[in-house]
């Protein structure tokens, strides 16, 4: 008999549950918001990548994935740039919304991105693509390569290292999945991308133990 719900079965085959991550990220807002919500506002390695990564940029907004309290919308818009943020968790967006009023909101699943095809001048993934399992990866990179414009860079900053860790929580079971930057490059590349910049960095206090991967790419 065949599953009524063909998305049901594919989380079943792959363990990734949206709206585990939905629901994790939903619980954890207002604590996130404090901890991370003040990021971007002083100099440091991540905004020096980000501002050689999106140097050159064609007319339009940036897309801000995942965008959890907006500390990367408050950046472009402090640069000078249109964003739009979208996040799964509707508390995210209303912290969001409360310590960014003037940012561009969206509720929207970055395997399924509500944006016209090249509509963006660029992308910043920071901290969001690793809770996909590592085999729908090359899925929301061909999604964020198809909304930009020609020109356009997809920044991704993420946790460095290799495998997939899944962690059982409360609300579900979640993935974190972790890359390499020579294995990230070649996603990136795979999905119509073509990579410019690399980086790492060793991870700060309070941060996963991880090493930090920042790639940017561009969309010839």
């Amino acid at each position: 008999m065949a599953d009524a719900d063909p998305g049901t079965a594919r989380r079943y085959h792959d363990g990734y549950d949206r709206e585990a991550v939905l629901r994790v990220y939903d619980g954890m807002a207002a604590d996130y918001a404090v901890k991370y919500g003040a990021e971007l506002r002083e100099p440091d390695s991540d905004t020096e990548f980000l501002d050689a990564a999106l140097a050159e940029l064609p007319a339009g907004p940036v897309l801000d994935v995942g965008c959890g309290p907006a500390q990367v919308s408050r950046y472009l818009l402090e640069h000078g740039r249109a964003a739009i943020g979208i996040d799964l968790a509707p508390g995210m967006l209303a912290a969001a919304a409360r310590l960014v009023p003037s940012a561009r909101l969206v509720a929207a699943d970055l395997l399924a991105l509500p944006l016209r095809p090249a509509s963006c001048a660029g992308a910043v993934a920071s901290y969001s693509l690793h809770h996909l399992p590592r085999g729908r990866l090359g899925a929301a990179l061909a999604g964020l390569r198809e909304a930009l414009r020609p020109g356009g860079v997809l920044v991704v900053i993420t946790h460095g290292g290799d495998g997939e860790e899944w962690l059982d929580r409360v609300e579900g079971k979640v993935v974190l999945s972790r890359y390499s930057p020579a294995g990230l490059a070649s996603l990136l590349g795979a999905s119509g991308l073509v990579p410019e910049l690399v980086s790492t960095r060793p991870p700060r206090p309070g941060e996963y133990p991880a090493e930090k991967v920042r790639i940017s790419a561009r969309r010839a």
